[in-house]
């Protein structure tokens, strides 16, 4: 009899191998078959670069020329050196570094802050307010710690991903998101950011 878990992993392996032939499809010259790849991350990579921006129309924007480069660099990638997902994420990462090289204006959370809520006003400033919470919790940690926070939290990605994505090794940033969820239990043991935390695998 097949189980949930079952199913799971072979819906997995349904995605990851209409992935593969999408990949080289698109290689081979089909470029209508870098539609389902841009499917399969349009949402992932605008969280990723909205979680880093704050900015609605900056992230579409950015996710654009990240699905631009992806396409006109998609015979560069290689399966061997590491999954498509990483490979994406870091070309989302490095269009938004030369975006803040190229711009250097400092954006008010205030006047950028929009997450598409249709609650009330209360609701709305409290969603703000706990939005604030986290980015301020942020910056008490090192840029490699929020990178693999947001990655792993925000972006929902493995171990494995966020390694190649940083160029480290899956133990390190293990270690490394262990140690931010332990002093998070410590300052902020009824804290929102726990919640937040705990909805990952840990």
């Amino acid at each position: 009899m097949q189980t949930d878990s079952d199913s799971c992993i072979i819906s997995k392996m349904g995605i990851q191998e209409l992935e593969a032939r999408s990949i080289r499809s698109c290689q081979e010259g089909s470029h209508e078959s870098f539609s389902v790849l841009f499917d399969m991350y349009a949402e992932k990579i605008y969280n990723f670069l909205f979680y880093r921006t704050f900015q609605k129309e900056l992230s579409e924007d950015l996710s654009s020329e990240t699905f631009a480069k992806a396409f006109q660099n998609i015979r560069s990638f290689s399966p061997e050196k590491g999954t498509f997902s990483s490979w994406i994420y870091r070309i989302a990462k490095n269009t938004l570094i030369d975006h803040y090289r190229t711009d250097k204006q400092t954006v008010d959370i205030d006047s950028v802050f929009d997450l598409g809520l249709d609650e009330k006003n209360e609701e709305r400033l409290d969603a703000k307010k706990n939005l604030e919470e986290i980015r301020g919790f942020l910056k008490t940690l090192s840029k490699e710690q929020q990178d693999i926070i947001t990655l792993r939290v925000w972006d929902e990605l493995s171990y494995k991903e966020i390694a190649e994505i940083l160029g480290k090794s899956e133990g390190s940033c293990k270690v490394m998101f262990s140690r931010v969820v332990a002093k998070i239990r410590e300052e902020f043991p009824e804290a929102l950011l726990l919640a937040v935390l705990l909805r990952m695998y840990i």
